[in-house]
């Protein structure tokens, strides 16, 4: 598997001013599922009070939760080294101690830059049994890809944007990242997705922020069967066995 130069994204990360930018509406919107998202995943995890998490690729963000129960890892140093419990490391190789988390949370795609398999190995490594995965990544089923070679392939090495830019990132499709899940053990329990009709809008215009008005439309097309699966951004409540 090709790498992704992490240095590179490194620099990129450390030089921007905010990861989730308000005047990004696309990234924003994406933003606001994963934070519903985390929440409610929250809520259903038992003695959530005192849970130890593990925000693997957090760029500092602690989408509210207590931040005296989390320990941040990144690979953007800046992002991180104003937390009292943070370490700069590859979420492929975390040099912590084996069965020391409650919960990982993984969002903002950050496995998109990684390989899948490494990362879903050292997680399920980091991990309690009957611990809890939140996993958030960009699927390679989306009309952003629609008609294209890569379409829905496993593993896709593509060109994306992020706020007026261009960057690499790996596709999976959701198949790929079930058998991973289910190759450790882990179980989902629950999922969203979001920006089903955007991708196809700036398929047809190259417009990011018009195009981003129309995942307003993703509660609808959500709920019809065979449509639901072409959306761009997937999230998992994984729990491990």
């Amino acid at each position: 598997m090709e790498k992704i130069d992490l240095f590179e994204v490194s620099k990129t990360y450390n030089s921007m001013a905010e990861i989730w930018d308000l005047n990004d509406t696309w990234h924003w919107i994406t933003h606001e599922m994963i934070m519903s998202f985390i929440w409610k995943s929250i809520n259903e995890i038992p003695n959530n009070k005192n849970i130890k998490i593990l925000n693997a690729g957090s760029a500092g963000n602690s989408y509210g939760l207590n931040e005296k129960n989390i320990v941040h890892t990144d690979i953007a140093k800046n992002k991180i080294r104003h937390l009292p419990n943070s370490i700069l490391s590859n979420i492929e190789d975390i040099p912590l101690k084996s069965n020391s988390f409650d919960l990982i949370i993984c969002v903002g795609s950050v496995i998109n830059y990684c390989d899948p398999i490494r990362v879903f190995d050292e997680f399920n490594r980091l991990l309690i049994r009957k611990g809890y995965i939140i996993i958030e990544f960009e699927s390679s089923c989306t009309f952003e890809l629609l008609g294209k070679e890569n379409f829905n392939k496993k593993v896709v090495l593509t060109d994306t944007f992020y706020n007026g830019g261009i960057e690499k990132l790996w596709y999976f499709s959701e198949l790929y990242i079930q058998e991973l899940a289910s190759n450790f053990n882990l179980k989902i329990y629950d999922r969203n997705k979001c920006h089903l009709v955007s991708p196809l809008i700036y398929r047809l215009f190259k417009k990011e922020k018009f195009a981003a008005h129309f995942a307003k439309l993703d509660d609808i097309f959500l709920k019809i069967p065979l449509v639901n699966r072409f959306a761009s951004n997937v999230i998992y409540l994984l729990k491990k066995d």
